[in-house]
């Protein structure tokens, strides 16, 4: 029983020993890439996670190359879908170009899909849930919370319910967003959502722009802007 024991402790051991090191073993992929872009890609980075307030540097390091990493993947696989898109114009004509770009942005579309996961589940070795959301949202320009709390504010008689289904269609729309390839296209994807919310609203007897205007007073009167 003694050496059953023995055995269990030292394999409880070395795996976490094993996690630790797995934990620790990320490496920048900045291999080929252009320096002055690597740097960008790395402020824009820091600039996201130090939003945390991390207190341990080395998880500092860690995450910030993580998410560095994620912003070079989609870079990869943009690139790599225009670079196809730009053959097919050059070589090809009719149907068959047709074919050949429907096909570069399904392949992208099917990478984007089988990575997306991947990368808050390399932050989870570094970052709680409430963590990994912030991350989300700096890469997201913050849209999900500004949008929700002006929803709020612009109609104060939301119920719960309501509440909720916008809630989680802005989270769903942040998920598209963080692997959008610009900024204008993060917004975009937001775009999408914030109709499909009016449209949800609307249908719920909400005047939305008579709730807009009724907005605009309470904020002029409480010295703000929209």
């Amino acid at each position: 029983m003694k050496t059953i024991s023995n055995l269990r402790l030292t394999l409880i051991f070395a795996l976490l020993c094993l996690g630790s090191i797995v934990a620790k073993a990320v490496e920048l992929n900045s291999a080929n890439r252009d320096a002055a872009y690597v740097t960008t890609i790395v402020q824009r980075s820091e600039k996201i996670v130090d939003n945390l307030n991390l207190n341990d540097k080395q998880t500092y390091d860690e995450v910030t190359k993580i998410l560095a990493n994620r912003y070079f993947e989609l870079n990869d696989i943009y690139s790599k879908r225009d670079q196809k898109i730009a053959d097919a114009k050059a070589s090809l004509e009719g149907e068959a170009r047709e074919a050949a770009i429907s096909a570069a942005k399904a392949e992208a579309d099917g990478t984007l899909y089988r990575t997306h996961f991947a990368f808050p589940t390399a932050l989870s070795l570094y970052l709680n849930n409430e963590q990994i959301d912030e991350i989300k949202n700096g890469m997201t320009f913050n849209v999900l919370n500004v949008t929700y709390i002006a929803q709020l504010d612009m109609i104060p008689s939301l119920t719960d319910e309501e509440k909720a289904q916008l809630y989680a269609w802005l989270v769903e729309a942040r998920e598209f967003a963080m692997d959008a390839e610009s900024a204008k296209k993060k917004h975009e994807t937001f775009g999408k959502y914030k109709g499909r919310i009016n449209n949800y609203l609307s249908k719920r007897g909400y005047d939305l722009t008579k709730e807009r205007e009724e907005w605009a007073k309470r904020v002029k009167a409480r010295g703000d802007s929209l």
